[in-house]
This record gives C-alpha cells, sequence and structure tokens, in this order.
C-alpha cells in the first residue's frame, strides 16, 4: 500500500487546477484526517462513507492492480472507477455498450461539478466530434467514454495510443462472453486494442457474471494476473417469489392477484412483442395507465414511452410492458415490482432484470410467473443462433467471392446480411464461430471511399515502405480502397495502418467513414467441408445454452430458499441451512 498512501497525499497537485476549484471539500472531521481516500470521496460524490466492495476494489486500481469486479446491480460499481479515474493521472478509458448509459453517466458527473468528461460517439455532430478529439490530445479529459466499436478504428487506437491511458474500464463486461444473450461481436476488439495500447491498469465490471461466463471472459482478453473481487449477488430489500401457472389463461388471473397487492410503478416482461402489446392492452382496460415497449417500435415512440416512465408527476406512465430491450440503462431507483411474464432463457438474466427494482434500496418485489411451455420459446432462440455447418459453409463461400485483394474482403454488414439470408444476430455468432475455428480474422474496420491531402513539405524522415506508399498515392488519388490496392497489389490492412502513421507524422490527411468490415481469410471453404459438426463443437454449443435453461428451470420449481439458489450459481459459498427470509420459499416455510 505505500504507492497507495503516496499517490493520496499528491491527489490536489494530480488533480488539475480546474477540478480542484469545481468542488470544494466537506469539513473534516478529526477521525478521518489521514484518509484521504474518504476525503476523495466526499469532495467528488458527497458520500460519506463507501459501500461494501468499493473501497478494496478502488485501492486495487490505484495499486496497479488489474481488477475484474462482480457487484450487484444499483450497488455502486461505476463509482469503483470514477473515483480513481479522478485521482490518476493520465485519462481513463471507459468502454460501455449503450449511449444512453453513457450519457447519463456523462451529465451525472458534470452535474456534479466534474468537467472533465466526455464520450466520443456516433450521435455527436461533426464539431463536436473534433472539440471533443481537441481535448483529449490537449490532456484535457480524464475520463473518456467509449463504445466497444470505436475500438474497430485503427485511427481513433493510434489516437488513443498518443496519451496517457492510467486507467481502461470494461463496463458490462459479460458483453465479452458469447455465452451470454448479451454477447458484443464489438467487445472481442479489445483484446487486439490492448496489443495496441499497453494501458497501465485493466478493470472489468459486471453485475452478473457466474464463474464459468468469469472464466471464459478472462480467457478471451487475456488479461494477466487479475483479482477477482466478487461481492455478494443478494439484495436483501428485493422479494423473490415464482407463481406457477398451469395454462397462458391462468397467466393474467395470476397478473391480476399480484397487481393488487403492489403499489408504484414497475416492468413487466414478456419474451415475445406480441405479448407485450396483448398485456399492456388487458392493463389499460383494467384501469392502469400501462403502455408496452419493444424494439420494432419507432425510436421516437421508445423514447417517449421511456421519459414516461421515468416521470414521477402523476401524469407518466406507471407500468411498462416490455422485451429485453428495455434493459441496460434502466437507472430508475423507485422501481417498486419487477414482474416476469415469460421465464428468461437464464439466471444471470433474470438477476440483471430484477436489478433494475429498488436502487433506493427500498423493499421490492420480483415475481417470475413460471409456465413450463416457456422454455420453447428460449429453445426456438438457440435454435436461430446456432451456427450449423451448411449455414458456416454458405456464409464462407459469400465473403470469398465478394471483391477483395488476395486474402482480404471488405464487407458491408447490410450486403452480407441480404445476400446470405442471415439475421444480424445470427451472422456476428457465425463470424464469432468462423474466427474461433481459424477460418477468417476480423480486423478493425476501414472506410469504403477515402480522400487524401499530401503535405508538401514535411521535416518528417519517412521509412521506405512509407515512402512507397507516399510515391503511389501521388500517382493516383485514392478513392476506393479496393481498386487502389488492387492496382499496387497492396494488403488493406499495411495501407490503413500506414496511412493512419503517415498522418500521426503530419505527412498526410485522410478522410474517410469506417463502414466496412475487413475481413482476412485464412482458410478456404473447401477444407471447411471436410470438417464434421463434430469437430467443430456445435452440440457442445447448443448443450451449453440448453443446461442454463436447465438452471432457471430449477429455480423456479426448487422449494429451497430463491436466494441460496441464485448465489450458489454465482460461485458463492453458502451453507444449506442459509434462509434469506424474504423469498416466498423462507416465508412460506416459517409460517408451516
Amino acid at each position: 500500500m505505500g504507492y497507495l498512501k503516496e499517490l493520496l497525499k499528491e491527489v490536489d497537485g494530480i488533480l488539475n487546477s480546474s477540478q480542484a476549484s469545481e468542488t470544494q471539500p466537506p469539513e473534516e472531521r478529526p477521525e478521518d484526517q489521514d484518509d484521504e481516500l474518504l476525503k476523495a470521496l466526499r469532495q467528488h460524490f458527497d458520500h460519506e462513507t463507501f459501500r461494501n466492495g468499493q473501497r478494496e476494489i478502488i485501492e486495487a486500481i490505484l495499486d496497479g492492480e488489474n481488477v475484474f469486479a462482480v457487484f450487484p446491480t444499483g450497488h455502486g460499481k461505476s463509482l469503483c472507477y470514477q473515483l480513481p479515474a479522478l485521482m490518476l493521472q493520465g485519462t481513463t478509458v471507459v468502454v460501455s455498450p449503450l449511449i444512453s448509459l453513457m450519457k447519463d453517466q456523462v451529465d451525472a458527473l458534470k452535474a456534479r461539478g466534474v468537467k472533465s468528461v466526455s464520450l466520443i460517439n456516433s450521435t455527436l455532430s461533426r464539431e463536436d466530434y473534433l472539440y471533443e478529439i481537441n481535448q483529449l490530445k490537449r490532456g484535457k479529459t480524464k475520463l473518456l467514454y467509449i463504445s466497444p466499436e470505436r475500438l474497430r478504428s485503427r485511427r481513433f487506437l493510434d489516437l488513443l495510443n498518443s496519451i496517457l491511458i492510467s486507467l481502461f474500464v470494461i463496463d458490462e463486461a459479460h458483453c465479452i462472453s458469447q455465452w451470454g444473450r448479451d454477447f458484443r461481436p464489438a467487445y472481442l476488439s479489445i483484446r487486439d486494442a490492448f496489443n495496441t495500447l499497453y494501458p497501465r491498469t485493466v478493470a472489468l465490471f459486471t453485475a452478473t457474471a457466474p464463474p464459468d461466463i468469469r472464466k471464459d471472459i478472462l480467457n478471451i482478453l487475456d488479461i494477466p494476473n487479475p483479482r477477482v473481487i466478487v461481492e455478494g449477488i443478494e439484495r436483501p430489500n428485493l422479494k423473490l417469489s415464482v407463481l406457477e401457472s398451469k395454462d397462458k389463461e391462468q397467466k393474467y388471473t395470476l397478473l391480476d392477484e399480484s397487481l393488487l397487492s403492489l403499489q408504484g410503478n414497475g416492468i413487466i416482461y414478456a419474451g415475445r412483442r406480441s405479448e407485450t402489446e396483448d398485456i399492456a392492452k388487458y392493463l389499460r382496460e383494467q384501469g392502469y395507465n400501462a403502455d408496452y415497449y419493444h424494439a420494432g417500435r419507432e425510436l421516437y415512440e421508445r423514447k417517449r414511452i421511456q421519459e414516461a416512465f421515468f416521470d414521477d408527476s402523476g401524469d407518466g406512465i406507471d407500468i411498462v410492458v416490455a422485451t429485453n430491450a428495455f434493459g441496460m440503462g434502466i437507472d430508475k431507483p423507485n422501481i417498486r415490482f419487477i414482474i416476469h411474464w415469460t421465464m428468461t432463457g437464464t439466471l444471470e438474466e433474470y438477476c440483471q432484470e430484477i436489478g433494475r427494482a429498488g436502487r433506493d434500496e427500498k423493499d421490492s418485489e420480483c415475481i417470475l410467473i413460471y409456465y413450463h411451455d416457456d422454455r420453447g420459446l428460449h429453445e426456438y432462440f438457440i435454435k436461430e443462433s446456432a451456427p450449423d455447418k451448411s449455414s458456416l459453409l454458405k456464409l464462407l463461400r459469400e465473403i470469398e467471392n465478394l471483391k477483395g485483394v488476395g486474402q482480404f474482403r471488405m464487407v458491408a454488414l447490410e450486403e452480407l446480411i441480404l445476400k446470405s439470408g442471415f439475421k444480424e444476430a445470427k451472422l456476428q455468432v457465425a463470424f464469432t464461430y468462423l474466427a474461433k475455428l481459424g477460418f477468417l480474422k476480423r480486423w478493425h474496420n476501414v472506410p469504403a471511399r477515402i480522400s487524401v491531402s499530401l503535405r508538401t513539405s514535411t521535416n518528417t524522415t519517412t521509412t521506405p515502405t512509407h515512402s512507397e506508399l507516399l510515391r503511389q498515392l501521388r500517382q493516383r488519388k485514392v478513392t476506393d480502397i479496393i481498386t487502389f490496392c488492387q492496382e499496387f497489389d497492396l494488403s488493406p490492412r499495411i495501407v490503413m495502418d500506414q496511412l493512419a502513421e503517415l498522418q500521426n507524422d503530419g505527412c498526410l490527411q485522410y478522410w474517410g467513414k469506417d463502414d466496412l468490415m475487413l475481413i482476412e481469410l485464412l482458410q478456404d471453404s473447401e477444407f471447411f467441408d471436410t470438417l464434421s459438426e463434430d469437430q467443430m463443437g456445435f452440440s457442445d454449443y447448443v448443450k451449453y445454452k440448453q443446461s442454463r435453461i436447465d438452471k432457471i428451470v430449477r429455480y423456479a420449481g426448487s422449494d429451497q430458499c430463491r436466494m441460496r439458489v441464485i448465489r450458489r450459481y454465482f460461485g458463492e459459498a453458502v451453507p444449506d441451512d442459509y434462509r434469506c427470509g424474504t423469498c416466498d420459499r423462507c416465508c412460506q416455510n416459517s409460517v408451516q
């Protein structure tokens, strides 16, 4: 802890003068005079104490340790990287999967007086983007939020490589694992980013990652010696219960009975879009102020519903009936109940969704209406997303037939969806599987068309390779990367890398939207055709997915304490006689 104590003594010198003047620390208490970390907490966040686990994580980060923290939803995991970001030299980069989630956190920090925080995403105007980039280059940004897709831009990585990155944070880290519902293929680019950026410290955060998912994440990222800190999943203010339905009609009876005993506002989760519409219509007929939310609704409608649900003036929506599209970023503190009309596909999905209730730490009800036939919906989802030999072979051949240079193909996602007939989700899973099997590698995204402006006078010394590219650029103006590379027999990946390097050296400026996937073919489809499905491990994928459905079914049917089942699923050591005392099983047994 020597480094930490020395660092904390220099907090005022580390923070820039504008930050130090933005927030005045509260009056010190005699017993806290030597606790510099607690002083920083009060100065920046106006909190009196840390929650369980927060201090341990923050101290580890400040000591330069890599951290993997599993924290329950609503427990304050964002503070665990925001506070160190303000105390460390350089910039903290936070990879987050949702633009609205980024914006909420940035707005909250600015409302607290922290101005050196920024986000860079696709919603920014060109003027705002250039402003944020300039602030970053000048060292004015302490905390930078980006989407994982941003890391597929080599130019952006080169920009990050030009600044001091003291901490690299991966929020919602469960999105890395291909076994999870929230798997985001773009998160796989993080490992390649590490090989470019070499951040001093890496911190991963998630609310829901059982041991096998944690192992998968760490294997993918290959982070050296992380300290894994698991704070208990249990939140005593969430009251868990399961109501078993014999048929679809009985679900409405159980829903009616549940709502009669509930107060405040809540979310009803259903598995199908049509169900959200039917349930919302039924509730309105019963006099409830309800609306439905799913990905098929127009963006402005979804925004209207979310804003109305967050409106506590009495004029908003009391109940939102939604698919899981109403998910990450729903940070309303006073949600009093979560009802699952449809069983989730995994126990961690269930915990994610009920975790949106009771963030104000007041009692909230979490009710699962369990109907056995709902399992079929999740088995259908598995079938739709699961790879198979014929579909992967078809996709691989489609990619081989696209226009390219040598083994490289530049792929427009929309075009490939049309050619292959795959939905985007299945296409992303297929890409991941082909990469795991060694048939292709996905590099950083590249622009289909670019414009290059050469600078006539520069004092920069170029390498022979760079000099040759500059000579070729003078011969032919680049507009189409593929045509340019074909003409000079060049690799698109190397050309894009060299363009980025020459731009950083001040030899040229280039523009272009990174709108194409750059795919390198490593093995041809003829070899793929010789492999069996067993060799490819497809049955393992399906069995694993089905085993996770089995576990949520066991939770629903268990006669044990609900929280004991959940805690053991997440790898906690829980004694056989453990009782949470608040779930339906514990209360039922106490009555008996």
